[in-house]
């Protein structure tokens, strides 16, 4: 891996997440921030998201870079408030005072791992509202047979890299606290996948478990890869079992260039809001979100390929976000979400390796 280019990309990330923090006008995402919120006002759930990711981000930084351990506490803080905020939260109020999370399972898994994320790192300042969307989490989770809780309102889709996360949140709880609120919902998602997720042809899991869309049993590039980086802390085994085969029955080169497919070879899918444009075969999202699985479960060969190509596409993206006409096209690989995304990549792979020289580096060292 080119280390200074590495570096390069971590900081200049860094500084536009610190700088856009830093901004105490804050009212919410706005279309300079977000792509898809070019076509559609709400966003779709790319704020929480591109939160969450930050989140993540930080606390890898965090491992690697102690020096920077106050000055992260105060952007964690900020983007705590941000997660609450009622232009981001689907309550328009602060969850905090929302009796009922009415099945928002989405929103509440970003959340989560946003306050997970600073409990993590600090201390337990939101650990009561940790605890109650932990335990809503969990609940709702169980409550279903196929153990994968609703994600939004009067919307039957549920997709399996979402619970992913969901359960992500739950240990990311229990690893703080001492708890075993996870173990329970893991276990029966685990059981659920195996039994009825697997698809045939390639033993990748399934999109979606509701059978709702045209897709819903085939494998998707952009929930393989999210469910990989999600399952790799609390289920390593399913997270390198669905990597190799993702390796093996998405990657593909085009134009130059290696990444995952958004679908397989011989199946005839569109593009949608969550996989970004399909290029050549290859998903912008399930590459994008693949270098995060890799830095995840740890596959450097791969991690390097992908960051090579994702290297060379953002200098161009960057290149034409500056120019008339082609400007509001380029910013899908600029905009926070991607920003956030790559920066969570590259920092986890930096801590990685980092601490494999140096074992004594500490999440929570002083």
């Amino acid at each position: 891996m080119n280390t200074r280019a590495t570096q390069e990309g971590i900081e200049k990330r860094y500084q536009r997440i610190k700088i856009w923090l830093q901004n105490d006008s804050f009212d919410g995402f706005t279309a300079s921030d977000l792509f898809i919120m070019q076509f559609i006002k709400r966003g779709w759930g790319q704020d929480i998201a591109a939160l969450s990711n930050m989140a993540e981000a930080l606390v890898n930084i965090a491992r690697s870079q102690p020096a920077r351990r106050e000055e992260i506490r105060v952007l964690m803080q900020e983007l705590v408030l941000r997660s609450r905020h009622p232009k981001v939260a689907p309550y328009r109020k602060d969850p905090a005072d929302v009796s009922n999370f009415n099945h928002y399972g989405y929103y509440l898994e970003h959340l989560n791992i946003v306050l997970g994320s600073y409990y993590q790192l600090f201390d337990d300042k939101y650990a009561e509202l940790n605890h109650r969307v932990s335990r809503y989490l969990m609940q709702e989770t169980l409550a279903q047979k196929n153990a994968h809780a609703r994600l939004i309102p009067h919307v039957r889709m549920r997709w399996s890299a979402d619970q992913a996360a969901i359960l992500h949140s739950l240990w990311l709880f229990d690893q703080n606290t001492g708890s075993s609120l996870s173990d329970e919902p893991i276990a029966r998602w685990k059981d659920y996948m195996e039994a009825h997720m697997r698809h045939s042809g390639t033993g990748l899991y399934a999109t979606e478990v509701m059978n709702v869309k045209a897709y819903s049993k085939e494998p998707r590039g952009c929930a393989c890869s999210y469910l990989t980086h999600y399952t790799a802390d609390f289920a390593p085994d399913i997270a390198l079992e669905q990597w190799q085969l993702m390796k093996q029955h998405l990657w593909a080169r085009s134009m130059g260039l290696q990444g995952f497919r958004e679908y397989r070879e011989d199946y005839q899918g569109q593009w949608t809001p969550d996989s970004g444009p399909i290029i050549g075969g290859l998903g912008v999202a399930a590459t994008g979100l693949g270098i995060k699985a890799a830095a995840s479960v740890k596959d450097d060969e791969a991690f390097d390929a992908l960051f090579t190509g994702m290297n060379r596409t953002m200098k161009t993206l960057e290149v034409m976000n500056h120019v008339p006409g082609v400007k509001k096209i380029a910013s899908i690989g600029t905009d926070l979400l991607s920003s956030s995304i790559y920066l969570a990549a590259l920092t986890r792979q930096q801590a990685a390796r980092q601490r494999e020289i140096d074992p004594k580096t500490s999440l929570l060292a002083a």
